[in-house]
C-alpha cells in the first residue's frame, strides 16, 4: 500500500514539474513574440519609415498630402503590423480616415545600405476607384 502511494506523490511531482517546464517555455516563447511584435512598431513608427510611407503616397497621388490631393492624410493601423514570412514587415495605411481607403505595406531593409524601403502590397479597390476617377 506504501508503495502504491509512494509511486503516486512521485507521479504528481513528475507531472507538475512537466506542467511548469512547459508553462515556462510557453512563457518565454510568448514573450520573445511580443518583443519582436514591439520592435515591428517602432520600426513602423519610425521617421525612416514615415519617409517611406508619404513616398508611396506621392506615387500614387502625386499631390497627396496637399489640400489639392485626394490623399489628405494616413495614419497606420498598428493591429495590422505583421511580420512577413518572406521578409520585412506588414502593415496597412488607413487613408483619410475611411477604413475602406487602405494601402498595403511591406518595408524591407536593404541589405547593401542599410535603409528602410517600401516593397509594395497593394491598395484597396476602393482606393483604387478613388484615384482612377481623379484622372477622368
Amino acid at each position: 500500500m506504501d508503495t502504491k502511494k509512494n509511486a503516486l506523490v512521485s507521479m504528481g511531482i513528475l507531472l507538475a514539474a512537466i506542467f511548469l517546464i512547459v508553462l515556462g517555455i510557453g512563457g518565454k516563447f510568448y514573450m520573445d513574440q511580443k518583443q519582436f511584435h514591439n520592435e515591428m512598431v517602432n520600426v513602423v513608427k519610425s521617421e525612416e519609415a514615415k519617409k517611406e510611407i508619404e513616398l508611396g503616397l506621392k506615387n500614387l497621388d502625386p499631390k497627396a498630402l496637399t489640400p489639392e490631393g485626394l490623399i489628405k492624410s494616413y495614419e497606420i493601423d498598428y493591429k495590422s503590423i505583421e511580420h512577413n514570412p518572406m521578409g520585412g514587415i506588414m502593415f496597412d495605411v488607413i487613408v483619410n480616415n475611411d477604413n475602406k481607403l487602405r494601402v498595403y505595406n511591406t518595408l524591407v531593409k536593404d541589405t547593401s545600405t542599410g535603409n528602410l524601403e517600401n516593397a509594395g502590397g497593394g491598395n484597396t479597390s476602393a482606393l483604387e476607384e478613388l484615384l482612377t476617377d481623379k484622372e477622368k
